[in-house]
C-alpha cells in the first residue's frame, strides 16, 4: 500500500512538473507569437520608407524604443564615401545627430549573428550582420542595460530576419535617393541645379523660422568666362566650371551647398554661418579660385578668378523672402563687384 501511495505522490507531482512546463511553454509561444507581429509590423515601415530620414529614424530611434533595446549603432561598408555624402545632401542638419549614431568604414570583417561585450553602461549587446545578394555591407548592433537581455546561446531567428530586411531597405533606399538627387543635380558639375538649389534654400528659411538659425548665401560669376570659351575651347570652359566645383566643395563644410544657378553663375548656402565668420569664409573662398589649377588642350594653365557678393540671412516669423528675392538682391552687388574691376566678393546689406 505504501507503494501505491508513493506513486501516486509521484504521477501527482510529474503531472503538476509536466502542466508547469505546457504553461511555460505556452507563455513562450504567446511571447514569440507577439514579438513576431511586433516585428513585421516595425519591418512593413521599414519597407515603406523612401529616404534616409525615414529609414533612419526608425532604424536608430523607434527600433530602441518598440523592442525594449537602450541603444542601437549601425556600421555600413562604404569604401568610397558614397554612402555618407548622399545622407549628408538627403539630411537636414539638424537631422545630423543621426549620423553619430553611424560608423562609415572603408571595409568590416565579416562576422556572423553573436553576442557581443558591451563597454558601460550597456550590460548586454547583439551583432547582427547586414548581407545583400551574398555581400557583407555592414553591421546593426543592438544594446542593453539588462546583463539577460542577449545571452550566449540565445535563438536569433527573428533578429536576423529583421537584419535580413534592413540591409534590403537600406540598399532600396539608397537607389531612391541616388534617383532623386539625379534630378536635383547639374550632371556636368555635381552641383545642385537651380531646382536642387531652390529646394534647400525652402528647406533652410523654415529651419531658420522654426528654430532661430541663420544661414548664408553667396553669389558668383566666373570672371570672363566666355574669352575662356572663346580661346581655348568649350573644353577647358567645361573643365573650369567641373575643377570649380571640386574647389568649392574642398574650401567649403560637407554641410554647406553648391549650386549652378546657369552658365557660369554659382551660389553657395551656408547653414549656421553666422554674420561674424562670413567674410572669412568668403576669403578662403576667394583664394581658392584664385589657386585653381585649369589646364587648356595644349596644358597651358589658364587663369580663374570670380566676382560675387554675400550675405547673412536672418529667417524672422511670419517674413517670407523668397530665394529669387535675396538671389536678385546679391545680383546687384555682383554687378558692382565687376564694375568695380572684378575678382573680388562684396557683402551685401540686408534684404
Amino acid at each position: 500500500m505504501p507503494g501505491k501511495n508513493q506513486d501516486s505522490v509521484y504521477t501527482e507531482c510529474n503531472g503538476r512538473g509536466q502542466t508547469l512546463e505546457l504553461a511555460e511553454l505556452l507563455e513562450n509561444a504567446r511571447r514569440n507569437e507577439a514579438l513576431l507581429k511586433r516585428l513585421q509590423a516595425f519591418e512593413l515601415q521599414l519597407l515603406s520608407a523612401q529616404n534616409w530620414q525615414n529609414f533612419l529614424t526608425l532604424l536608430l530611434e523607434a527600433l530602441p524604443s518598440q523592442f525594449d533595446l537602450d541603444a542601437v549603432s549601425l556600421r555600413i561598408c562604404d569604401p568610397d564615401g558614397e554612402l555618407k555624402a548622399s545622407m549628408l545632401q538627403s539630411l537636414d542638419i539638424d537631422q545630423g545627430a543621426l549620423l553619430n549614431q553611424i560608423e562609415f568604414k572603408v571595409s568590416l570583417p565579416t562576422s556572423k549573428a553573436d553576442v557581443i561585450e558591451t563597454p558601460p553602461p550597456w550590460r548586454s549587446g547583439l551583432r547582427l550582420p547586414l548581407m545583400r545578394n551574398g555581400e557583407y555591407i555592414g553591421q546593426l548592433c543592438m544594446f542593453s542595460s539588462r546583463e539577460d537581455r542577449f545571452t550566449a546561446g540565445m535563438a536569433t531567428d527573428f533578429m536576423q530576419h529583421l537584419a535580413a530586411v534592413i540591409a534590403a531597405c537600406l540598399v532600396m533606399v539608397r537607389q531612391s535617393e541616388a534617383q532623386a538627387l539625379m534630378a536635383l543635380t547639374d550632371p556636368l558639375t555635381g552641383a545642385e541645379n537651380r531646382r536642387g538649389f531652390d529646394r534647400v534654400y525652402r528647406r533652410e528659411w523654415a529651419r531658420g523660422q522654426r528654430q532661430h538659425h541663420v544661414f548664408a548665401m553667396v553669389l558668383m560669376d566666373i570672371d570672363h568666362f566666355k574669352k575662356v570659351n572663346d580661346i581655348h575651347g568649350h573644353g577647358t570652359g567645361d573643365r573650369v566650371l567641373k575643377i570649380l566645383c571640386r574647389t568649392l566643395k574642398a574650401t567649403i563644410r560637407p554641410t554647406d551647398h553648391i549650386g549652378r544657378l546657369g552658365g557660369e553663375e554659382f551660389a553657395l548656402i551656408l547653414p549656421g554661418c553666422q554674420p561674424d565668420q562670413l567674410t572669412a569664409v568668403v576669403s578662403r573662398v576667394q583664394e581658392s579660385i584664385r589657386r585653381m589649377s585649369v589646364l587648356n588642350d595644349s596644358g597651358k594653365r589658364v587663369p580663374v578668378t570670380a566676382s560675387g557678393a554675400f550675405i547673412a540671412v536672418t529667417p524672422r516669423p511670419h517674413q517670407d523672402l523668397s530665394v529669387e528675392q535675396v538671389l536678385d538682391h546679391l545680383d546687384k552687388y555682383l554687378y558692382k563687384a565687376k564694375a568695380a574691376g572684378r575678382d573680388q566678393f562684396l557683402p551685401a546689406a540686408s534684404a
